[in-house]
């Protein structure tokens, strides 16, 4: 199985090589665990590589997320301006739409808030995608039909070999009683809790679902630092 790397060293070894070519991968937390920093370092790395990268960002301007890798070294703006990396300003186009619903009232959001719309705006020669983040599609929609189409966005990226990692917070992630983990290739949740051995709050890495690949189950521990996300070199144990 071909690999895409993650744009992290160590985690590039927990997963035999990286992410699963041509696959969707779920990475879940809550606010400040650095599922946007993974994302920006996969795509760095990928751009590094000469693949065409997109970013498909629901809360924060292209602007900021190019500011934002700046100044943890992973500077993308170089590939945005080439166009080997596109980042779709989706913020802006789901809060400036005005629409009519089926029942006369009036409703703010574009249509984007459908996720089978994020087919058509996936550049056909798109080959490393991060979408951060599709919590954001779950919002007001029902169970059954919000597992419908993300089932069509991983099959229409898996048929187009398109590696894809969705982000998902971690209240939409519980919310949806963890649908979404059904659907994809594999899932990363990352988390902060306290480590029962130090007694100190940190970050864990835990992978509990990557097809096709020998993974341990015990969490890993991790930092944010000013260079981005790196791996303890100690395991992480288990409560």
């Amino acid at each position: 199985m071909n690999r895409l790397s993650t744009g992290i060293p160590r985690l590039d070894k927990k997963l035999q090589g990286g992410y699963p070519e041509g696959e969707s991968i779920l990475i879940t937390g809550e606010p400040g665990t650095g599922k946007t920093i993974l994302g920006i370092q996969f795509l760095h790395q990928a751009c590094m590589e000469g693949k065409k990268c997109m970013m498909i960002a629901t809360e924060e301007t292209p602007e900021k997320i190019l500011l934002h890798a700046k100044l943890l070294g992973f500077d993308l703006e170089p590939f945005f301006k080439e166009n080997r990396l596109s980042i779709m300003r989706i913020l802006e186009m789901r809060t400036s739409y005005t629409g009519i619903s089926t029942d006369g009232s009036q409703y703010t959001g574009m249509h984007m808030d459908d996720l089978n719309n994020l087919t058509h705006l996936i550049a056909d020669d798109a080959e490393a995608i991060v979408v951060d983040n599709i919590g954001t599609f779950s919002i007001g929609t029902d169970l059954r039909s919000f597992r419908d189409k993300l089932e069509e966005l991983t099959y229409f990226l898996s048929t187009q070999k398109m590696t894809a990692l969705l982000m998902m917070d971690k209240t939409a992630h519980e919310l949806t009683y963890r649908i979404s983990e059904y659907s994809t290739y594999g899932t990363i949740r990352l988390m902060v809790k306290e480590n029962p051995y130090t007694g100190k709050m940190e970050r864990f890495m835990y992978i509990p679902k990557m097809r096709g690949t020998r993974i341990s189950l015990d969490p890993i521990i991790y930092d944010i630092s000013d260079e981005g996300i790196k791996l303890s070199t100690t395991q992480g144990k288990k409560d």
